[in-house]
Parts: C-alpha cells; sequence; structure tokens
C-alpha cells in the first residue's frame, strides 16, 4: 500500500525543520520509504578518510501505514523494530513525529 502524499510531505517538512541550515554539513535528518514503512534517519558526514565519502546512517525511528492508521517503532542495537505500545495509532503521521521529538523517549 502506497504512502499518502500528503502525509509524506508533512514527514520531509518535519525531517526539514529538525536542523537549521547553517548545521547541515554536520548533521542531517531524512527519511526512506519502503512499502508502506517510512523510516527516520539521522546522517553524519564521514569522520575518518578510510571509511570513505559516505555519510552515516543511523535509524532513528519507524512510522509503518497500514492503509488507515499510522503506528510508530523504535530500533533496538540491532535495528530490530519494536512497536511502542503506549503511543496510540494515529490517522496522520504528525502526531507520531512529536513523539519522536519528546525529551523523555530514547529516539536521539
Amino acid at each position: 500500500m502506497a504512502v499518502p502524499d500528503t502525509h509524506l510531505r508533512q514527514i520531509a517538512r518535519w525531517c526539514e525543520e529538525r536542523i537549521p541550515e547553517h548545521l547541515r554539513d554536520q548533521v542531517r535528518v531524512e527519511y526512506t520509504v519502503r512499502g508502506s514503512n517510512v523510516t527516520i534517519v539521522e546522517l553524519r558526514p564521514p569522520w575518518r578518510e578510510d571509511f570513505g565519502p559516505e555519510w552515516t546512517r543511523l535509524s532513528v525511528a519507524q512510522l509503518r501505514h497500514d492503509g488507515t492508521c499510522w503506528r510508530l517503532y523504535w530500533p533496538d542495537r540491532n535495528t530490530r523494530w519494536h512497536l511502542l505500545p503506549d503511543v496510540p495509532a494515529q490517522t496522520s503521521p504528525a502526531a507520531l513525529l512529536d513523539v519522536i521529538d519528546e525529551p523523555d523517549r530514547a529516539f536521539w
């Protein structure tokens, strides 16, 4: 099932607003889409020349769309995804993006 374009625009705008423009050479927040899953990733520039020119990618959270509702997942150290049971499903990703920013959550 495809992710609605309006929801992707919300997620893109949220990612864009996370990092001030003058710091984007040091850190970025982006998203990837695979099927109906949207993964939020933090990117950092290469810190050692022998690691190559690719930015390091760290999965932060995953939003899953089932056709009507969105659910929020967190990654463990092996990047296995786990549902946040205390966060109810939402019809829009906006409320779940707010949860990612909550200071008592361990996303960042």
